[in-house]
């Protein structure tokens, strides 16, 4: 057996601080006793030729290789052939710096395969360079490191192949939506023309019928056919205002902003309310989306007229922003709390948020007593594209 050196560094992970205050003249019993006691495997070797000089029982260990075949061999030949030069750059690069961490694959002597790592520490001794490295067998950890690599891969493809699913599910939700929406205009209108076809013109004719029998009539009848008559006007309105709301042939010819300020002029004729609208819109949007908007603006101006008695001003804001296609009605009505509300009687706020939802859109509710109300709608411009294909 060569000679073991003292060194100025201490020889295990544990010791480092005390063997930090080691010198070389300390005596060869205190580093024997640390070298061969040490939990960690302890290799020296020739700094110039890679030449194994010593090694303790942790090492033989670790390697599988008894001591005296160990200082027969060099360094990487405890290391598959195609280390060898990577072994040497190590070497090197600890020589030159005065220390370094070291990686491996170990093979052991009946050829099991294992991965080592540890530290380097290079120092002269009677004029000759030496490097002791302390090693550590992280088979099971880089094992284990490999084992959540590769779950982490395989739960980033199912979450890849989720979110995949997702978007066609998102794309089939859609089309579904899509042709919920344009049945149920399509029945509207269907209904519209019924109302048309059948009941307006019977009051129509009811109209006739009563202007004639009154110029007709005596004084006795007059007044009952007048009121027959004003009963047939007041349900020929009201019909007329109900295939409005169901199909607005306005919005279909004229576009929403041209429907958006007939229904504001009515309201100021009606309510005495002052109204103010402001559009942003350089193109004319998609059918549903336009429905969609005027469906809400429609509501909103019901519950204006309906529950905001006080309001004296109604300010509307249509435009694009960043994609979107945004709404805004605010009233400087009596307000109210929203809380309370949602909870009794969710009503027609309930039916917007539903509407604005159904093309992605948000639905957003500003209220507080004697604040007024505000309600903003945005919704994607992209769902436009989607929803027609």
């Amino acid at each position: 057996m060569k000679d073991k050196m003292v060194i100025e560094r201490g020889v295990t992970m544990e010791d480092t601080s005390i063997m930090k205050e080691c010198e070389f003249d300390q005596s060869n019993g205190i580093y024997r006793m640390l070298f061969e006691t040490s939990a960690d495997a302890i290799v020296l070797i020739d700094a110039l030729t890679g030449q194994i000089v010593n090694c303790n029982k942790e090492y033989e260990l670790l390697t599988g290789f008894k001591f005296e075949d160990l200082i027969k061999m060099e360094i990487w030949d405890t290391h598959p052939a195609n280390q060898r030069k990577k072994c040497t750059s190590i070497m090197r690069k600890t020589l030159k710096q005065g220390y370094g961490k070291v990686e491996f694959d170990d093979v052991r002597a009946k050829g099991a395969v294992i991965h080592s790592e540890g530290k380097g520490r290079a120092f002269t001794f009677n004029g000759k360079a030496y490097i002791q490295i302390v090693v550590r067998n992280s088979t099971e950890e880089v094992q284990r490191n490999q084992e959540l690599e590769l779950k982490v891969k395989e739960r980033t493809s199912e979450l890849r192949d989720t979110m995949r699913k997702l978007k066609v599910y998102n794309q089939k939700l859609r089309k579904l939506t899509s042709e919920y929406l344009r049945a149920q205009e399509k029945e509207r209108k269907r209904i519209a023309i019924e109302l048309h076809d059948r009941v307006t013109q019977d009051l129509i004719n009811l109209c006739h019928l009563a202007n004639e029998l009154k110029e007709q009539s005596d004084e006795s009848i007059r007044i009952p056919v007048e009121n027959v008559l004003s009963r047939a006007k007041n349900a020929l309105a009201e019909t007329r205002n109900i295939m409005r709301t169901l199909y607005p042939s306005t919005l279909a010819r004229y576009g929403l902003i041209e429907m958006m300020r007939q229904e504001l002029g009515n309201l100021e004729s009606k309510a005495g309310i002052s109204t103010q609208l402001k559009d942003n819109q350089p193109i004319k949007l998609d059918p549903i989306i336009e429905t969609t908007l005027y469906r809400i603006f429609h509501e909103a101006l019901l519950n204006i007229e309906n529950h905001s008695c006080s309001t004296k001003n109604i300010w509307v804001n249509i435009g694009y922003q960043s994609g979107f296609v945004k709404m805004d009605i605010k009233d400087n009505g009596v307000g109210f709390d929203i809380k309370s509300v949602q909870t009794k009687d969710p009503g027609g706020l309930e039916g917007m948020r539903q509407r604005a939802e159904l093309v992605d859109g948000h639905f957003d509710l500003e209220s507080n007593p004697g604040k007024g109300t505000k309600i903003s709608v945005k919704i994607p411009i992209h769902t436009s594209d989607e929803i027609i294909r």
